[in-house]
């Protein structure tokens, strides 16, 4: 049984940020990760960049090109907070303090383009720019004697008083989170872990959809644990596609061909190698990401084909990919393409989710003691679609704006109330059935590419919607007459995501940003 002052559920940027500033205030800090490695993350693949401080650059355009990303429904609180203080905090921080090794143009930080910004101010690091922030924040963290990382432990559901409580004078009480129950990956055995806050800082949902750019480990755990804790889920249906993972036939992996490779000058051409972005935006392939994904999808359902192409023929001469883009020159190398001669086959897949756990600017969410920041938090910042590379700042500014906000206030739950909160009980001796689990995930993603994908109309998120409820009660007999695994705790927190999504996408007759019905 652990008792910290803060406990931190995710090791991506936002979680190590938060960390490492509650580290200072001398909090005790307990950041768990489910992953065998704290660095296997979202954060660890993000491969373009994080804006920063660059010359020619203000808050105004900054503000008003998140605003436009997101179809003009942003909350103007968040985005005018993360415009006026999120890239000077990536100078200071990250470059200054921590230290993240960000390409250089001489004596300055190399400013790149992406799609939609209006100016240069992407700092990147080649283009593995969260590796290098994550690497650099976790060796920083293990220096702090005040930090405790758990490895391979599944958070499973939040601990609350008036859930989990066995004195009933706690139901007349205000709901207060009080911590976590983990499940030791390795040896089974499921641990109570106490804290004065929670952070939430689990990351993203993407292994939802058959489709997708993120790493294993992306189920949407604490936005399923925050609803099923009564916390307000907001922005359900936005999820955004990436426009460009690179496409193998008969292979389910999908790697990430950053947008900064078209901000190079690369554009997007058909099989027959002829551009076709201009005929769906002004901007062509520099158009927000949600517009070039659905141009490609609609591409390749005109064209009935797998996949469509990037063309690295028009990069700039004085462009080395091998130097500028390692990572992708060398997968793709490994893969059998070699970029300096062919277009890289590329699809849209699943990348970023736009909504989650409703939070303040400080993270908190409507639970006292329970903050949530990342990209399961919804700020409003990315409204209806997000502008690239806002993400890895997101995290760095909200994860400090949490940890400050926990030291201000110091929450300390009475220990007598702890001791009414029972350890886990668990429901049977067996083991769910592994074949079985595999089956529903792969059932559970097919239905969400086909049904709740790039394109959704009504007749298809009703089939869907039927379809998970059905699913979502197998799955309930499953967790409840099963020892709780990893898999069996992911699954049901993905089939609760995914009916949280279709059920905002049927609410939604508007095709907005990332969200788009044919028959609206």
């Amino acid at each position: 049984m652990d008792h910290a002052d803060v406990l931190i559920i995710g090791s991506g940027v936002a979680g190590l940020c938060a960390a490492e500033y509650a580290a200072r205030e001398n909090l005790n800090v307990l950041l768990v990760t489910k992953e065998p490695e704290p660095a296997d993350t979202n954060t660890y693949y993000a491969q373009g960049g994080i804006i920063g401080q660059c010359s020619g650059d203000s808050p105004e355009l900054l503000a008003a090109d998140i605003f436009n990303a997101g179809a003009g429904i942003c909350n103007p609180e968040a985005v005018h907070k993360l415009a006026q203080e999120g890239p000077g905090l990536v100078h200071d921080f990250l470059l200054e303090t921590v230290g993240v090794p960000f390409s250089m143009n001489g004596n300055h930080v190399d400013c790149t383009a992406e799609g939609a910004h209006s100016v240069r101010r992407i700092y990147h690091c080649a283009d593995y720019t969260g590796k290098a922030i994550q690497t650099t924040l976790l060796e920083r963290l293990e220096r702090y004697p005040n930090v405790t990382i758990r490895k391979n432990h599944t958070a499973i559901d939040l601990i609350t008083n008036t859930h989990h409580s066995t004195d009933p004078v706690e139901q007349y009480r205000e709901d207060v989170c009080f911590g976590a129950y983990l499940l030791d990956n390795t040896s089974g055995i499921i641990e109570t872990a106490f804290a004065g806050n929670t952070i939430l800082a689990t990351g993203g949902l993407g292994m939802v959809f058959l489709h997708t750019s993120n790493p294993k480990g992306a189920t949407g755990d604490g936005i399923a644990m925050a609803y099923r804790a009564g916390v307000p889920i907001i922005n359900a249906e936005y999820v955004q596609f990436h426009p460009t993972t690179l496409y193998l036939p008969n292979r389910d992996e999908r790697f990430l061909i950053s947008e900064s490779v078209r901000g190079e000058g690369a554009r997007l051409v058909d099989r027959h190698g002829r551009p076709f972005m201009k005929n769906c935006h002004p901007d062509g392939d520099l158009a927000p990401r949600d517009i070039v994904a659905r141009c490609i999808y609609n591409k390749m359902l005109t064209d009935d084909v797998s996949c469509v192409y990037l063309d690295l023929s028009t990069l700039p001469a004085s462009l080395d990919m091998a130097e500028r883009f390692p990572q992708i020159t060398e997968t793709c190398r490994k893969l059998g393409i070699d970029v300096s001669r062919e277009p890289i086959p590329v699809v849209p897949a699943a990348h970023y989710y736009c909504g989650g756990i409703r939070t303040d600017a400080n993270g908190r969410t409507k639970l006292p003691g329970l903050h949530a920041i990342g990209e399961c938090s919804c700020t409003g910042i990315h409204g209806a679609n997000r502008l690239a590379s806002t993400s890895l700042l997101e995290g760095v500014l909200f994860g400090r704006e949490a940890a400050r906000d926990i030291a201000a206030n110091r929450l300390r739950p009475p220990r007598d109330r702890l001791k009414t909160i029972p350890d886990w009980q668990m429901a049977g001796d067996s083991v769910a059935d592994p074949i079985l689990l595999a089956n529903d995930i792969r059932y559970l993603q097919t239905t969400m590419w086909n049904y709740a994908g790039v394109l959704r109309n009504g007749s298809r998120l009703e089939r869907a919607g039927k379809d998970l409820a059905q699913l979502a009660g197998s799955i309930e007999t499953f967790y409840r007459s099963n020892k709780p695994t990893r898999t069996l705790i992911e699954l049901r927190n993905m089939v609760t995501v995914s009916r949280l999504i279709v059920a905002a996408a049927r609410r939604n007759r508007t095709s907005i940003g990332c969200h788009i019905r044919e028959d609206n």
